[in-house]
């Protein structure tokens, strides 16, 4: 079984306990994840994009996905950005 990072648990703890707390109504799980996806299709743009260097990709993930500097999600994008473009 592969070890989950701690952000992968906290975000199924929101999906369960939300799901939870839904029952009849609306699933905002699903309109987490569906954010979640197009948060994700904006960055693989712009790491799919050679002409973007790494100021650019920083200021749009503030600005585009308006998410604070040290955030949790802010600190992923940045470990992918590493990753894909070293």
């Amino acid at each position: 079984m592969k070890k989950q990072s701690k952000e992968q648990r906290e975000l199924e703890l929101q999906q369960v306990m939300a799901e939870e707390g839904s029952r009849g109504r609306s699933r905002p799980v699903r309109a987490v994840n569906l954010e979640l996806r197009r948060r994700w299709r904006v960055v693989e743009k712009l790491l799919a994009d050679k002409n973007c260097d790494k100021r650019t990709y920083i200021a749009a993930i503030r600005d585009d996905l308006a998410l604070p500097d040290g955030s949790p999600e802010f600190l992923q994008y940045m470990r992918a950005w590493d990753e894909y473009r070293g």
